[in-house]
């Protein structure tokens, strides 16, 4: 390693030799910026620390802050070819926009047959106060405060004295199979993505979860994944432990590099799920999860958390009307990307003649091409899976 440290050094001073610029003073120039450059990042570090301290100390130094960085909050919104200018009215506006995206979901028809190596009966939590300790340290001090106005921070302080009680509630759900409809309160956040800012179809809605709720679906994830990690397809590298972009990346360069030694090439096809996550149908939800051996307890209780959620849009302190969701939940759920892979976990049975990677709700195929006919074939198989035969 350090032979060829010190060849591609002096591969660099000969450059930089040729160019007439000293090495001495290039490498103590690179070395003062890497030094500026970290001492930046870490004094905007503390920076950042100091804010969030004076959420308690002095609030209206915070949010003054918070407004600064909120640079991408519109100040009229268009939607369905009207213009909004108030913010009660833009508000009401991202509401009715959030709620279009969900579109109707099939209903469901459980049965009482359970497998005998089924997923999750879930009766209540086994290793109890541990599970809750857990969750509670897991918890960001920084979440943005949800409906309950019960800031993470408290809880994590005073979690000696809520484990208990929790607990109790906790198993109390799993129980009798309903989801508390307190905790299914949820307030959305519109998050600008790209492209024209007043368009109102440029945002995503990110939903703020009571931090109860998220401590409870951070327990039945945990538990739930253990028992699913071995189902989910090797094709997908999102929400996955040990699976990224880097993981999905190297799978397709490898494919590549495979196909360039075989004398062909590999053409790629890149899609994306449009509303992927705001638009799961609850119903083909779950008939796949029973499908896959998931308890009937576990069914219930999921149909409870999924179902009839009360969600309002919050924009510039303005609150929107209310609206159910039923299908699709919005981002912020810590379930959610689980249940969503899930969902989609037999796309890739679809994909006999081409190989496939998926990366959440991104999707590439690919396939080695030798002659017009495997160009040919790739495109019938995009046309296939686009008309969804």
């Amino acid at each position: 390693m350090e032979t060829k440290r010190l060849i591609k050094r002096k591969a660099t001073v000969r450059k930089l030799a040729l160019k007439g610029v000293n090495p001495d003073l290039f490498y103590e120039f690179k070395s003062l910026r890497s030094s500026v450059k970290h001492n930046i990042q870490k004094d905007y570090n503390t920076y950042l620390r100091h804010m969030e301290n004076y959420l308690v100390s002095d609030p209206k130094r915070f949010w003054s802050y918070f407004k600064n960085k909120n640079i991408n909050s519109p100040d009229s919104l268009f939607y369905n070819n009207v213009c909004y200018n108030n913010d009660g009215d833009v508000a009401n506006a991202f509401a009715d926009y959030f709620n279009s995206v969900f579109k109707p979901s099939t209903d469901f028809a459980g049965n009482d047959e359970c497998k005998s190596d089924c997923i999750g009966d879930l009766v209540k939590i086994e290793n109890g106060t541990y599970d809750v300790v857990l969750a509670i340290s897991e918890l960001k001090s920084s979440l943005t405060v949800g409906v309950d106005n019960m800031p993470s921070f408290i809880i994590k302080e005073c979690s000696e004295f809520l484990i208990y009680p929790l607990l109790v509630l906790f198993n109390l759900s799993l129980r009798t199979k309903v989801f508390p409809v307190a905790w299914k309160q949820t307030k959305i956040i519109p998050v600008f993505q790209k492209g024209d800012a007043q368009n109102c179809k440029n945002y995503r809605p990110i939903a703020i979860l009571s931090p109860f709720s998220k401590i409870f679906e951070s327990i039945i994830h945990k538990k739930l994944y253990n028992q699913v990690k071995n189902l989910i397809s090797t094709s997908q590298h999102g929400f996955i432990p040990k699976r990224l972009t880097t993981t999905n990346l190297f799978c397709l360069t490898d494919k590549i590099i495979s196909s360039f030694e075989s004398g062909s090439q590999l053409d790629v096809i890149y899609t994306d799920f449009s509303k992927a996550f705001d638009s799961i149908d609850f119903g083909i939800l779950l008939k796949k999860l029973q499908g896959i051996g998931f308890h009937v307890n576990l069914i219930d209780w999921l149909l409870s958390y999924l179902c009839k959620r009360s969600l309002f849009v919050y924009f510039n302190n303005a609150v929107s009307h209310e609206f159910t969701s039923t299908p699709g939940v919005p981002q912020g759920f810590n379930i959610e990307p689980l249940l969503f892979i899930l969902f989609i976990n037999d796309l890739t049975c679809v994909f006999k003649y081409s190989g496939c990677l998926l990366f959440a709700d991104d999707l590439k195929l690919f396939g080695s091409i030798r002659s017009d006919l495997d160009s040919v074939l790739l495109q019938k198989i995009l046309i296939v899976f686009l008309s969804g035969a």
